[in-house]
């Protein structure tokens, strides 16, 4: 048995329309830890920054015929930032018991703790808990599943690292990378030319846009989106190529919302150190050794252990909103660099606006 709620299958319309590109590894390793492994529950966590691709993941694995075959229920839960938990295990009940009408605040059965779990037991469920953002809800959310050795198994996916974390039983998360370059090109390929391939004048530029996006898929939508409303001539993508930011900006507020959404959630330290490193000239990397000197002295990091400092970084790099570059394997030393579009929020005019308050 598989369910979406109807809001569910609202709100994954347009993942399930989505081109799918990359990530063949990381489906193959889901589906492995969700069919084989423990005969105990396991949480199977999906991490990445808004826009990644974590839920258009998961719908992939989900629809796939191996795992429609080997559970006997599978049900759907978006959570976003829904703070009302039984009003998420009504909407998880319903699904179990294939009831896909509507419900509101009055509809809730105070009682659906006990009924959910009644319901899973004896049974092979997976539960998918899309875009979890705290521990509190996981926690609540999780209570009722029923740990019987039966091999069932939660997909989490969520932006912060700490969620998966406190969720995992057996399985480590699934920190999801950045598009490749040739996947962000086959992405951005497909999304203007259909099942067409680019001429040759246009490959050119088009991979070069397709390297500015930084591999965020997102990002290669919402230009893709673009440059298909275009005429196929060179001068035109050029100009894109040349003006990116300003045409992401420009027509659309989506990916304004997934940076404000991703810069939002992190601490107020790493918040303070992204200005910091946004302050560097454009495309410079920056050393992490000399980062977390410049951190260190303008009070961002208590000089107390470099440890404040390492997580401040990985934070920062776990939020994709900057790369880390391998720049000196035999040194070890890294450098960080702010993605261009986040460079263009984090401008000295453009501060106030997008992280300030308005």
């Amino acid at each position: 048995m598989k369910f979406l709620d109807e809001l569910d299958a609202i709100q994954l319309e347009t993942t399930v329309g989505q081109i799918i590109v990359g990530f063949e590894e990381e489906t193959e390793w889901i589906i492995r830890k969700l069919t084989s492994g423990p005969t105990v529950i396991d949480v199977i966590s999906i991490v990445g920054m808004p826009g990644l691709g974590k839920t258009t993941l998961a719908y992939r694995v989900y629809n796939d015929k191996s795992i429609v075959d080997h559970f006997d229920v599978c049900t759907w839960c978006t959570v976003d930032q829904e703070r009302n938990d039984k009003k998420l295990l009504q909407k998880v009940f319903n699904q179990v018991i294939g009831l896909k009408e509507k419900f509101n605040e009055d509809d809730i059965d105070d009682d659906v703790v006990d009924k959910l779990r009644k319901k899973l037991y004896g049974h092979r469920y997976l539960i998918v808990l899309d875009d979890m953002w705290d521990t509190a809800t996981f926690d609540e959310l999780t209570r009722p599943f029923p740990e019987l050795r039966k091999g069932s198994r939660v997909i989490l996916t969520s932006p912060k690292k700490e969620v998966a974390l406190h969720g995992k039983c057996h399985s480590d998360p699934l920190y999801l990378r950045l598009l490749r370059s040739e996947e962000s090109w086959e992405l951005l390929e497909k999304r203007v030319f259909g099942e067409e391939r680019c001429p040759n004048e246009l490959k050119d530029v088009g991979e070069k846009i397709a390297r500015k996006c930084d591999g965020l898929p997102l990002i290669l939508d919402l230009i893709g989106g673009v440059i298909s409303r275009k005429e196929k001539k060179e001068a035109l993508w050029v100009e894109v190529l040349n003006n990116l930011s300003s045409f992401i900006f420009k027509d659309e507020e989506e990916v304004v919302k997934v940076i404000q959404l991703s810069y939002d959630h992190l601490s107020d330290h790493v918040k303070s150190c992204l200005v910091c490193l946004a302050s560097y000239p454009k495309d410079e990397n920056i050393w992490i050794c000399e980062l977390k000197d410049l951190w260190i002295g303008d009070g961002l990091v208590e000089q107390i252990e470099m440890k404040s400092a390492e997580e401040l970084v990985d934070e920062l790099i776990l939020s994709s909103l900057v790369i880390k570059v391998l720049f000196s394997p035999q040194l070890k030393e890294s450098t960080l660099n702010i993605k261009e579009y986040v460079e263009e929020m984090t401008g000295e005019d453009k501060l106030d606006i997008y992280f300030h308050g308005r």
